[in-house]
């Protein structure tokens, strides 16, 4: 009878892990701005510019996490927010990117110099598990992977320079058509 219950209770579990937004670290895809900016300590970045003009060779107040945000004018994030200072499975990153649209995390990615692509691989299979699609490596280049679940998508790829792994809602096409047509935003969940 404990096995049972222990076998239930661990695939109610899954069940309900595959249905959350992916996220990686403590950035979760469809986490609302004001948490995520509390949470990463965000700073808009023409402030913390302005603030240091006297100060030319001091590096701007990003905060302890060192996320710049900016407002943005465009159909795809009413605000990015930049972090050059964070690391991947040891490795450091170009800089990962967030793009908030409706107030919500709609979309990140995570960029890296070429040499980090086995280190930010394990670092998404120890997250997510093994990639559901993976195609083959061009001549000279390496495989990309895909994730996806009813929420979300992650799509990993390397090229010649760079990795670049995108995290996306599954919804996120639809609104950036909905604000393209001046439509309303939809209530959040």
């Amino acid at each position: 009878m404990l096995r049972y219950i222990f076998a239930v209770w661990l695939s109610t579990a899954v069940a309900a892990a595959v249905a959350e937004p992916y996220q990686f670290d403590d950035v979760r895809l469809g986490a609302s701005f004001t948490r995520l900016s509390h949470d990463l300590d965000f700073r808009d970045i023409n402030a913390a510019i302005a603030a240091q003009k006297d100060q030319a060779a001091v590096k701007p107040d990003l905060g302890r996490r060192g996320y710049g945000c900016a407002r943005r004018e465009d159909a795809y994030a009413d605000v990015t927010c930049v972090s050059h200072d964070e690391h991947v499975g040891g490795a450091e990153m170009r800089e990962i990117r967030l793009q908030f649209l409706d107030g919500i995390l709609q979309q990140f990615s995570i960029t890296a110099e070429i040499r980090h692509v086995d280190a930010v691989m394990l670092a998404l299979r120890e997250r997510v598990g093994a990639p559901q699609q993976t195609q083959a490596a061009p001549a000279g280049g390496f495989p990309s992977s895909s994730w996806r679940n009813a929420e979300s998508s992650i799509t990993a790829y390397a090229g010649k320079d760079l990795v670049f792994v995108s995290f996306e809602l599954v919804g996120y096409a639809e609104t950036v058509r909905r604000k393209q047509s001046g439509a309303q935003p939809q209530e959040c969940r």
